[in-house]
């Protein structure tokens, strides 16, 4: 964040505090805090974390809290679809780190749900039904947690071991019973593997079951008005959608593996905490084509030494090798083939 950046988002704070704008009191602030953390700056970072916290809990007021969700407890949600959905306290204020392009459609999605009663009054909806596509571990479930948290509503997985049975039509049933239940109550639900029940009608392996569980799921995302929840399917394998699903959808937002930049970033603010001997930028560099998963899966492993070994600190390389090592043994699991048997 350059000075003349920062002078903004103070200006901003200063007309928000004035006019009783909660949210835009702490989008400003979150956006300074995001910016220590990446200049490497945690001690300034948790000291305006901690303020926040402290005007927050003294004030009585929640961020961002959309659609309250009252007197409605997970333990109440859970026993209404008992099984198919997993309910998650989305977690306070996680910290997500994502292209550019893919930020700027979350913003989207957030800013129109806070605008909801708003664009009712001339007959608009938000955006509600999403596709999140892109690679595994580059955040497709922590965003869905994160919009949860930013419009204070429960963020629901839905469990595909117990969606998809082998009975004919229980699949489209519990495709229903989520649904309903999404559109009835304020929550961010999230269908993960989707292609699961979403494939082509025209896949010559089909033996009927297929269709009518795609048929069911058009249906109920045709029937999902709810202007309050979103529904979102994830997918690493959507050139296997259905086409007739793709005009459902009010957005389609991709996740790309990080670049470079990102991965420096994340690297930042994973380390934050951790005294790191030698640069994280030629660790963002040696990452080349892992997930932002994978990033943060070395990171915690180096962490993990470091404290079962009594250090004080780390080193860059050590991330980097972490990294490397785990890439190779999932290469080595992915590319080996099983022998012959010799009879």
């Amino acid at each position: 964040m350059s000075f003349q950046d920062l002078v903004e988002n103070l200006k901003t704070m200063i007309v928000s505090h004035r006019t009783h704008d909660e949210d835009g009191f702490r989008q400003s602030a979150e956006a300074i805090i995001r910016s220590l953390n990446v200049q490497n700056r945690p001690g300034e970072a948790r000291s305006i974390r901690e303020a926040l916290r402290l005007s927050e809990t003294k004030s009585g007021k929640r961020a961002a809290t959309v659609h309250p969700v009252a007197n409605v407890s997970f333990s109440v949600l859970t026993r209404q679809v008992p099984g198919l959905i997993s309910f998650v306290q989305p977690p306070g204020q996680r910290h997500l780190v994502l292209q550019k392009e893919t930020t700027r459609s979350l913003d989207l999605v957030v800013s129109e749900h806070q605008a909801v009663n708003k664009l009712a009054e001339s007959g608009l909806m938000p955006r509600r039904k999403l596709l999140f596509w892109g690679p595994p571990g580059c955040g497709k479930t922590a965003t869905a947690q994160w919009l949860a948290q930013q419009l204070g509503i429960p963020c629901g997985v839905v469990r595909l071991a117990s969606l998809i049975t082998s009975y004919v039509g229980e699949t489209g049933a519990n495709i229903q019973k989520v649904l309903q239940i999404a559109n009835q109550t304020p929550m961010v639900l999230l269908i993960d593997e989707a292609d699961a029940i979403a494939k082509s009608r025209d896949d010559g392996n089909d033996v009927g079951e297929l269709r009518r569980v795609v048929n069911t799921l058009l249906q109920g995302l045709d029937s999902f008005t709810a202007s309050h929840s979103i529904v979102i399917l994830a997918s690493n394998h959507t050139h296997l959608f259905d086409s007739a699903l793709w005009r459902r959808f009010d957005d389609v937002i991709e996740f790309p593996l990080p670049s470079e930049k990102e991965r420096l970033e994340l690297l930042r603010y994973l380390t934050n905490g951790i005294k790191i001997n030698g640069s994280l930028a030629t660790v963002a560099k040696g990452t080349a084509g892992c997930s932002y998963a994978e990033v943060e899966r070395a990171v915690f492993e180096v962490a993990k030494s470091v404290v079962i070994e009594n250090r004080t600190s780390a080193t860059g390389a050590e991330i980097l090798r972490a990294s490397q090592q785990f890439r190779r043994k999932i290469t080595s699991a992915t590319s080996r083939r099983r022998k012959p048997t010799v009879r």
